[in-house]
This record gives C-alpha cells, sequence and structure tokens, in this order.
C-alpha cells in the first residue's frame, strides 16, 4: 500500500509538532491509488480491510466530472442532438459544415429517408495495439433528412382510385391541368368543361374507339331537349409529371381514365401506374446525388 505525505504540508499551521505528527500518522494510513503500469489510465486503490481493491478509470472520472460541471461551462463538452432537414443541399450542408473522417451516412429505403451519424464509430486500425478495432463513436450528433411530399404529388395520390362526380372531376382537372403532359393542358381543360355541360343528362353506354379514346352516348333529360342525343370523348389514359418530394425532379406517371355508369349518372376516377415504384426509384436517384456530393460512406440501411 503506497503511503505520501499531504501536499504543502506546513507544521506550523497545526500550532504544536504534537498535532502536526497525529496529522501526519492519519495521512500516512490512507491508502494511495497506484497505476497498473506507467502512463495507464487505470489505477489500483487499496482498501484498508484487505479486501478487493477499487480500480479507478480517470477518463471515466474526468468524463463525469465534465457531466456534473458542463452546465456551467461556456461551452458543451461535445457536439451531439439530431437536426431535421428537408432538401437534399441542407442535408449536404450540414455534413460538410460537421462531419468527421468517422461520419456514416444511411439511407433508409423503406422510410425513404438518409441519416448522417456525425460521431460514429472510427475505421478499425489493426496497427493500435489499445484499440485495434478503432475508437468508438457516441453516434448521437445526427442529421436526418426527411422528405417533403410537393403539393401536386399529395394532390394527384389523394384522389388516385376515388370515384368523383363529374363535378368533382372536372374540378381536380382544371386544377391540376398543367401536371398534366398527354394530352396537353388544353385538351384536359376541355375534358373538364364538357364534363360540366353533361352534369343533367343520362349516360347510356360507352364505346372503345380506335384512337383510344371511349365515347360515352348520353341522352339529354331536360324538358327542352327531352330524348336528344349526344357523345362525350374522354382518353382511355393520360400523363402526368409531378416531382414526389420538393428538390427532386418531375417524374411521370401514367394514369388510367376509368368511369362507371349507374342509373344514368356517371362516376369517373382515375388509377396513377405503379406509383409506390416510381417514387423508389426516384428516392434512389435522390440518394445517389447525395452521395455524388460528399465525402462520406453511404450504406442503404438504418443506423441503431
Amino acid at each position: 500500500m503506497s503511503t505520501t505525505t499531504p501536499p504543502d504540508f506546513s507544521p506550523e499551521e497545526f500550532g504544536s509538532n504534537e498535532t502536526a505528527a497525529a496529522v501526519l500518522a492519519g495521512y500516512a494510513m490512507k491508502p494511495m491509488p497506484e497505476a497498473l503500469a506507467e502512463g495507464s489510465r487505470f489505477f489500483v486503490l487499496p482498501r484498508a480491510d484487505g479486501q478487493q481493491p477499487h480500480v479507478i478509470d480517470v477518463d471515466a472520472l474526468e468524463l463525469d466530472f465534465d457531466k456534473k460541471y458542463e452546465g456551467y461551462a461556456p461551452h458543451p463538452i461535445r457536439k451531439k442532438g439530431t437536426v431535421f432537414v428537408q432538401d437534399a443541399p441542407s442535408f449536404i450542408e450540414y455534413l460538410a459544415k460537421h462531419g468527421l473522417p468517422e461520419t456514416e451516412v444511411f439511407a433508409d429505403l423503406g422510410k425513404m429517408q438518409l441519416v448522417g451519424v456525425i460521431n460514429a464509430h472510427a475505421e478499425a486500425d489493426v496497427d493500435n495495439t489499445d484499440r485495434p478495432g478503432g475508437l468508438a463513436g457516441h453516434r448521437d450528433h445526427r442529421v436526418v433528412l426527411e422528405l417533403v411530399q410537393t403539393d401536386a404529388w399529395k394532390a394527384w395520390r389523394a384522389l388516385d382510385k376515388k370515384a368523383l362526380t363529374q363535378e368533382q372531376f372536372a374540378e381536380h382537372l382544371e386544377d391540376r391541368a398543367n401536371d398534366v403532359v398527354t394530352p396537353d393542358a388544353a385538351t384536359m381543360l376541355e375534358i373538364a368543361s364538357s364534363l360540366i355541360a353533361t352534369t343533367g343528362v343520362d349516360f347510356k353506354s360507352a364505346v372503345r374507339l380506335g384512337d383510344g379514346q371511349v365515347q360515352l352516348r348520353y341522352e339529354e333529360t331536360t324538358q327542352a331537349r327531352a330524348g336528344e342525343g349526344g357523345d362525350l370523348e374522354i382518353p382511355q389514359t393520360f400523363t402526368i409529371a409531378v416531382a414526389p418530394f420538393e428538390g427532386a425532379d418531375p417524374v411521370e406517371l401514367i394514369a388510367r381514365f376509368r368511369y362507371r355508369i349507374t342509373s344514368g349518372r356517371l362516376s369517373l376516377f382515375y388509377a396513377l401506374l405503379n406509383p409506390d415504384d416510381i417514387v423508389r426509384a426516384a428516392f434512389i436517384e435522390y440518394v445517389d446525388h447525395v452521395d455524388n456530393n460528399i465525402r462520406h460512406p453511404l450504406f442503404k440501411g438504418r443506423p441503431e
């Protein structure tokens, strides 16, 4: 068991040699920690009762001290926390500002989410005899890219496969005509006008034409024109181009026109072709863009 004298000990402070001797005797009986090896962070503190000694980790003592008094310091001990951004430029810029050599990025295809772990585990170093596996990181400083759907994408997905009245369908076409690329917006507005003009008729039948159109046959029901017939032609399909989320390029989706005639009433709806596959492909393209503009490794998956 190591013993020593108190630092800066002055017998005069105690007023008599007898008192000073008693203090020295008591201090000498106090066990002192001994380093396991020269320069080691670990110390052994013997116990006066002869039981198993305590092992002291100096780094842990410093960490506990820092945690206890961190609130009084002008700055925190280290960076931590999670930041949420909503587009690729912000994600890339945050990594450029705070990224470390051990920073990792994860692309979660299921959640359509990118996560940057700033203080991740360091790379393995086989030449380091103390820590050949590399330094472990706290992994609690992160940046998360949460994609925001565009208004156009939400509008088209909201009514996908939902039956609408002629007025509702016409209103939707008028509101989103600029998203339609085939046929052109002017043609879609004409269809919307025709739907509104025929809201008071009885639809009788539908015929698919050779040019890809569907001809809906109807009869007038107003007293002045009762019995008069007419036709309303609509395309079997149309194509829209919308960006699925903010910052992404527009992607084209094919929509199939659908209709239902019940007791002379016409219901209309559309069905988008494989929208989930298209948005997944758009996300992968988005991930590739991020990967090409950062200096950190990118993994497909999610961090723990």
